[in-house]
């Protein structure tokens, strides 16, 4: 039996526990070829599973502002002095383990901000001491921006892709979401990019057991940070809706809704019939799949469990205009046929309580998209660093390829 080679997995674990459960699974995916040491960025949720064959580094935690951007990184030197402090834990760990691959999240694709812990653990992995490593990064399909400079940052990104990395993976089916739909530099890639399925946390489809049937009306918005009209939406929705359709409603708020906000929905929750306000659910796509319907923003774990599990689904995305690929990925679900869709600035309980006496009349079509995302990508990373090639999965790269 041949020896596992080290892997470091830099996870940018900002985004909420969906986010991270992907991530953990991926890794302890990884762990069955490799030995897996994961950098993370935030104390993990209570009750979350880290697979035993994965070792956990989490850094010194960075200050964030409600849309997960860091805080200040170019205005004060305390968070200076602390993007020093990881990047050395970062260095430090990586000349103990000396990884055979290296892989990153979202970077070069966003995470600008904290290249200047990112790019030193790259370019040692790249012309380091210890030979080079086979740099991954991986990304969402769906990565579309706004922003007015989103064409510098792109430029910028393909020259760190050509320069750094060896493959590109993306979290995405092909026939749903292409990679190159959305990040269009001037300069050609040269790195092979792949396209292995949706990442998905245990089976990919999740109905309910015999017999279990559905009850209710569940509302959630990723992690809450800018849940708030949606959930107030929800609670003058059901008072409505109670009336008319007699089923409870679950609003999952999330752990960063800011508590101002919480103790103000609370309050507007009393007396309301057959509401239930919760902060958490111990498995959200367990609770997707034994609901009627399902009400979110759709995130890219919520709309994944949405396919999943059959469930009818009003997506209903998040109104920040950062979010513009919560949009694109709802008009994409809509059009396959998973749910409706109801823009944020048409948001209200009255338009809310609408849509969701339309769903009692949809019907979702079966998908078939890939989600064995998972496994793909962590076949496809052995089979470059143990066999020397690259596995046809999904889309075959075009152009150079440097073999390991």
């Amino acid at each position: 039996m041949r020896d596992k080679a080290s892997l470091m997995y830099y996870c940018r674990n900002g985004e909420g526990a969906g986010h991270l459960r992907r991530a953990l699974a991926l890794a302890g995916e990884l762990a069955e070829q490799f030995q897996v040491t994961m950098l993370v960025s935030e104390t993990l949720p209570t009750g979350l599973e880290v697979p035993a064959s994965v070792d956990i580094v989490q850094l010194p935690k960075l200050d964030m502002d409600p849309e997960q951007r860091v805080v200040g990184v170019n205005r004060t030197q305390a968070l200076r002095n602390r993007i020093i402090e990881r990047r050395d834990i970062i260095l430090n760990r990586f000349s103990r383990l000396k990884p055979r691959v290296v892989v990153v999240e979202k970077f070069p694709f966003g995470q600008h901000l904290l290249r200047g812990e990112i790019l030193p653990m790259i370019e040692r992995a790249r012309y380091g001491v210890y030979g080079e490593s086979l740099v991954v990064a991986l990304t969402d399909g769906v990565i579309a921006s706004d922003r007015p400079n989103r064409e510098q940052l792109e430029d910028r990104s393909a020259k760190l892709l050509n320069k750094y990395f060896d493959l590109v993976i993306v979290h995405s089916d092909p026939v749903f979401a292409r990679l190159e739909e959305f990040f269009q530099p001037k300069n050609t890639i040269d790195t092979p990019i792949y396209h292995t399925g949706f990442l998905v946390p245990g089976p990919a489809n999740l109905v309910p057991a015999a017999g279990a049937g559905r009850n209710g009306i569940l509302v959630s918005a990723g992690d809450g940070y800018c849940g708030g009209p949606l959930f107030r939406a929800a609670v003058e929705a059901q008072k409505t809706l109670w009336g008319t359709l007699g089923l409870p409603m679950r609003i999952v708020c999330g752990e960063r809704l800011p508590d101002a906000e919480w103790q103000q929905l609370q309050a507007a929750g009393e007396g309301v019939p057959s509401l239930e306000l919760r902060r958490s659910v111990p498995d959200m796509r367990a609770a997707i799949a034994s609901s009627n319907w399902s009400v979110s923003h759709c995130s890219y774990n919520t709309s994944i469990n949405t396919i999943g599990s059959g469930t009818p689904a009003l997506f209903v995305p998040c109104p920040d205009g950062h979010r513009l690929e919560q949009i694109i990925r709802a008009q994409r679900l809509v059009y396959w046929g998973a749910g409706r869709m109801l823009m944020p600035h048409h948001l209200n309980g009255a338009s809310l309580a609408n849509e969701i006496h339309q769903l009692t009349k949809f019907k979702p079509r079966d998908m078939y998209f890939d989600f064995n995302g998972i496994k793909n990508a962590a076949n496809l990373i052995s089979k470059v660093v143990y066999a020397n090639s690259y596995a046809p999965i999904a889309v075959r790269p075009s152009g150079e390829k440097r073999l390991h």
